[in-house]
């Protein structure tokens, strides 16, 4: 063992002084195939090759086919157009080569494999500009908060995180069949996109925590030993985010949610996650006590199978009866009575989704302002709710580009647009849309009125009337109107049907 070590260090030192002179770097790469098998190569060379060369040479040295190979360095993948140098690759430093497995009859199809990573991305990329209204019953993407409710974020920030977040699921897919060097490859790529959207974003939500524990959890069970590195960073920046997102002892999650089973066990793979860095850095003090640390997690998240039996009998689910006992701490009673309340709240969620989007496909009917854009559906919404008819406050906003103050100008330099109303709007009235008007405490002729007004929206409808006390504006009287959004007391201007 001994002579081993010392030769190895000859050797390295050998290396060191032919890069100092001619600079000609050694480098090691690991060849990590599907079935779980590797092996270690050394090669020469220099280190201002571009990407593609240096791919060329593990492509000869692995026998992997060009168009099957990714390399990864430093935690990124090797990319043709740039030098070596510039992608992380240094003297004596690791590299991984990754076989990506291409479904049986394409190996002679070469444009499949070089697009088959461009084909996924350009998939999550049309889900990212997939818009609400064109989505009631297809695929739909919605950045939401711990409690569920959609975060209004920049249109381009917004892009770029579903694009990560579509990648970092096919990603995970893959991770849940074994398949680590194909998923480490798609997660590599959601966190070029996760990177680029703010700071203060990702604080908000879990998933980029969450994807640097995937990518170390890959870097684990590769045995990538020379990206610990990488890996010790990752796990750094999942604290972090996680203490921003969660608060630093879960206070802020506690305040939302009330409960942190399935954030606990995020904290239980970060510090599983530590503890084998840690182990193979040689730092064992801290290996033990991260691993103590989830060692106690996992026993305060194992839950009691009779339990989950009863719960399951009861006609809850085995995933949501699992997760219900680890938020109430094992209390059957609590755990039920949360597993409906969760099931309550995504009612309502889903019921808010499908009205906005309603909403949203019933605005389009209006076509494109000035500007090229949609006509808006908050703006409209809150025009409506000012007492103008739905197709007054569209054609104002259409003109004025959707900005609310050039609308309310319009609206008033030319009064024929307060007569504006929707073709066939009184037949398209049902009596349970009257019905769910009523159920809201008013009564049943203003709500036929309100819905007339606002051409069978119910939920435009009962804004109006709650903003004005129950009263419905006069929709030709403009002052009154616009005074009506700061101040909803009843005036001469409005009427009550009883």
């Amino acid at each position: 063992m001994l002579e081993a070590l010392q030769q190895h260090t000859l050797t390295r030192l050998a290396h060191n002084e032919r890069f100092r002179n001619d600079g000609i770097a050694t480098l090691r790469c690991r060849i990590a195939e599907k079935t779980g098998e590797s092996k270690t190569e050394s090669f020469e060379t220099r280190l201002d090759v571009s990407g593609l060369e240096l791919k060329t040479r593990i492509s000869e040295i692995s026998g992997i086919p060009m168009e099957n190979l990714r390399v990864i360095a430093a935690g990124h993948i090797i990319v043709d157009s740039e030098k070596a140098c510039q992608q992380g690759v240094k003297q004596n430093c690791q590299l991984l080569a990754i076989r990506m497995q291409i479904p049986g009859g394409a190996e002679r199809n070469q444009e499949y494999k070089q697009q088959q990573l461009a084909r996924t991305r350009r998939g999550a990329e049309l889900l990212a500009n997939l818009d609400e209204a064109d989505a009631e019953d297809g695929p739909f993407l919605q950045i939401a908060d711990h409690r569920g409710n959609p975060i209004k974020i920049p249109a381009q920030e917004k892009k770029a995180l579903m694009t990560a977040m579509t990648l970092h699921e096919k990603g995970r897919s893959l991770l849940k069949h074994g398949d680590h060097s194909g998923a480490l490859v798609l997660l590599l790529e959601a966190d070029q996109d996760f990177r680029t959207c703010g700071s203060e974003l990702i604080s908000v939500v879990d998933n980029y925590a969450v994807l640097c524990l995937d990518v170390v959890w890959c870097y684990v069970a590769l045995r990538c030993l020379d990206a610990l590195p990488d890996a010790r960073e990752r796990l750094t920046l999942a604290t972090q985010a996680l203490d921003k997102c969660y608060g630093v002892n879960l206070e802020r999650l506690f305040s939302l949610k009330g409960s942190s089973g399935r954030e606990q066990a995020l904290y239980l793979r970060l510090h599983l996650l530590q503890g084998i860095i840690a182990f193979h850095q040689g730092t064992i003090s801290e290996a033990r006590e991260q691993l103590n640390k989830a060692g106690t997690l996992m026993n305060l998240l194992t839950v009691d199978e009779e339990k989950l039996s009863e719960l399951v009998a009861l006609g809850f689910s085995e995933q949501e009866s699992r997760l219900g006992l680890r938020a109430c701490g094992g209390n059957m009673e609590q755990a039920g009575a949360h597993i409906m309340h969760r099931r309550e709240e995504k009612q309502a969620q889903q019921q808010r989704e499908h009205a906005e989007r309603r909403q949203a496909r019933r605005v389009r009917k209006y076509g494109r302002t000035a500007g090229g854009h949609w006509v808006d559906r908050v703006q409209h919404t809150r025009l409506t709710v000012m007492g103008f008819t739905p197709r007054s406050a569209a054609e104002a906003l259409r003109q004025s580009d959707n900005n609310l103050d050039r609308a309310l100008q319009v609206l008033q330099e030319q009064p024929e647009l307060l007569e504006l109303r929707d073709e066939s709007t009184s037949a398209a009235i049902t009596e349970e849309q009257i019905m769910q008007v009523v159920s809201m405490g008013f009564g049943h002729n203003i709500a036929a009125e309100a819905l007339n007004r606002c051409s069978g929206i119910v939920e435009q409808a009962i804004d109006v009337l709650v903003a004005h006390g129950g009263f419905l504006p006069l929709h030709h009287n403009l002052s009154s109107s616009s005074s009506s959004s700061t101040d909803p007391s009843p005036t001469g201007t409005n009427h009550k049907i009883w």
